[in-house]
């Protein structure tokens, strides 16, 4: 399912509720500016404006596949317990690094809001995004083309599994702070020994966030 047509839905998802590009911004809280970039195709809208269309009575499985109807009439039902992450046009290398120069969204994963809230703690999904892992020095607990859902509020490296960049190449590691540092560990550790971020060069470190969830396929 191309971009394009998902453009073009978000028109027909704002014509069918018979609102102008002025009055429905208004109504989901983001600028008329937002939304005419939305339906010319320049970005696709966030995780929060899906679920207010969801409120308005647009299917947003509709909006994103094309599959069933524009309006849901099942709202609070099964597609009103659902909400959708965005997932993020880049790769986090499990491995020797990879350069990530896309960072926009690609598409959307549907995860239950109670499932957020009672496994993760999270009653909105600010700060979440979902990625794929390229390499094999997580395995076997993160695999090859696996996705992760990573926690941008949760910043704290005590020995979690972490997304970051160093040195312009972003990956995904557990990270245990010792004296002077950061050790970088891989859970495949006979092919990827571990090895440490000195303090002195701890400024070309950025931490994206936790990983907090992992799908992959068997």
């Amino acid at each position: 399912m191309s971009d394009r047509e998902i453009f073009g839905r978000i028109r027909d998802a704002r014509e069918s509720l018979g609102l102008s590009q002025k009055a429905i911004s208004e109504k989901l809280g983001c600028s008329h500016q937002a939304w005419q970039g939305y339906e010319a195709g320049n970005n696709l809208p966030g995780g929060k404006i899906l679920q207010r269309l969801n409120i308005l009575g647009i299917s947003i499985d509709w909006l994103l596949s094309g599959r069933g109807s524009v309006l849901d009439n099942a709202i609070g039902a099964e597609t009103g317990a659902i909400t959708y992450i965005p997932r993020i046009e880049a790769r986090l290398a499990a491995g020797h690094g990879a350069l990530n120069d896309r960072l926009q969204i690609r598409d959307y994963i549907p995860f239950a809001k109670t499932y957020l809230q009672q496994k993760l703690g999270r009653g909105t999904i600010e700060g979440l995004s979902v990625l794929e892992v390229s390499g094999d020095s997580m395995e076997p607990t993160i695999s090859d083309g696996s996705l992760v859902l990573v926690d941008q509020m949760d910043q704290d490296i005590s020995g979690s599994i972490m997304a970051f960049v160093h040195e312009d190449c972003a990956y995904i590691k557990r990270l245990q702070k010792y004296f002077g540092g950061i050790d970088v560990v891989s859970d495949n550790k006979d092919l990827y020994p571990p090895h440490q971020i000195r303090d002195a060069d701890l400024d070309q470190l950025t931490i994206i966030g936790r990983v907090r969830w992992i799908g992959k396929t068997l």
